[in-house]
């Protein structure tokens, strides 16, 4: 079968390269790959900047149908269509693991960087952390679960509420479908704030019933008053990973109002506005991977149609990965993802039906 790997350390060296299939040991299963999503960190790992241990199939973000049953798992049969969470390796035994935190352990060894990962016409992973998907949730849909299940856990973090103002600083994948979860726990109001070079990103917002602010023509500490009575808004998440999102969050929230950060920087410090974030007594908090909970929630919320990423998508034959990547990295789409078994290279279009970028054109991320 074909797979696309990470075969040494430093930047490149990922080929598309024929390998063996897996096989089910005890405990796990394998599956037949229907999705496959381009995460940040894949194209970290293209450029060595985040750590693995080749050589390695790429992919933590996949859906697929269960091909084969190793010994000893029951409850699954071959078929079942499931995704699964990226925590292969948790110890168990250390603090974070007996306290419900086994998505932090230091052990973990996730595919597409510890172990192989789905970007593969077939993977193996232990049947513990599969989840089912529920009938009616498209593909497309369900390949976008573990960043749901990231956006969730933050969620639960902050511990938005039924008729909370919220805002999400940064149009990038993980802020669009916190955006969405938000309105599904039942936020009374979500706004997305992003530059003006998002704008294509903005119309897409749009289009999934979600305010968008400008941030490069709007004060956003002064839009968050003006549509909370002077008071600003109850909930900010900063998914840009800058300082100016930092800034920006810290500006349009309340006295006592809740900062979750979950846009990682790439550097080695962001600065921000402490003094502000005192004197408004904020509660701050980082949140980082998916909690056990958070992918059934995320799971439940898209079959019973309250949250759907689908239109987020972009599929591409997983021959051209490296269209895909550059896409992403390009900022054209704002989910990639790649179908093991369509020929057609070239062949990339959208979950919504509607026509992609034109060349060139950015569909931007960040604050």
């Amino acid at each position: 079968m074909r797979a696309l790997r990470k075969t040494a350390k430093a930047p490149g060296h990922v080929e598309l390269l024929d390998v063996t299939e897996p096989e089910a040991p005890a405990g796990w299963v394998t599956l037949d790959v229907d999705l496959a999503g381009v995460c940040g960190t894949d194209i970290h790992i293209l450029h060595d900047q985040h750590p693995y241990w080749p050589p390695v199939t790429l992919g933590h973000e996949f859906v697929g149908r269960i091909a084969e049953l190793g010994e000893s798992v029951s409850g699954w049969s071959v078929g079942d269509r499931v995704v699964c969470e990226p925590h292969q390796g948790a110890c168990g035994v250390c603090y974070l693991c007996r306290g419900g935190f086994h998505h932090l352990c230091a052990s973990k060894r996730s595919p597409g960087w510890g172990i192989d990962g789905g970007m593969a016409a077939q993977v193996a992973m232990p049947a513990h952390l599969l989840h089912s998907v529920p009938e009616g949730v498209e593909d497309r849909a369900a390949a976008v679960c573990e960043p749901a299940a990231v956006c969730l856990t933050a969620i639960n973090r902050v511990r938005v509420m039924p008729g909370d103002t919220v805002v999400v600083i940064g149009p990038g994948t993980i802020g669009i479908v916190t955006a969405l979860a938000c309105k599904a726990v039942g936020a009374e109001r979500v706004v997305v704030v992003g530059r003006a070079a998002s704008r294509p990103r903005h119309e897409l917002v749009n289009s999934l019933g979600l305010e968008v602010w400008d941030s490069s023509i709007e004060d956003v500490g002064e839009k968050a008053k003006s549509i909370t009575a002077g008071r600003g808004v109850d909930v900010a998440f900063e998914a840009s990973g800058s300082s100016q999102g930092i800034a920006m969050a810290v500006t349009a929230l309340r006295r006592t109002g809740r900062l979750c950060a979950i846009g990682v920087s790439g550097a080695a410090s962001v600065d921000v506005p402490w003094d502000a974030a005192l004197m408004r007594a904020l509660d701050v908090k980082f949140s980082f991977s998916s909690a056990y909970a958070s992918w059934d929630a995320a799971l439940s919320l898209m079959g019973n149609g309250l949250l759907n990423p689908a239109p987020l998508t972009t599929v591409y034959p997983l021959l051209d990965w490296e269209t895909a990547f550059r896409a992403m990295e390009d900022e054209l789409v704002v989910k990639a993802l790649l179908h093991p078994d369509q020929e057609d290279g070239g062949a990339a279009h959208k979950a919504d039906g509607h026509a992609l970028p034109a060349a060139g054109e950015r569909v931007g991320k960040g604050g």
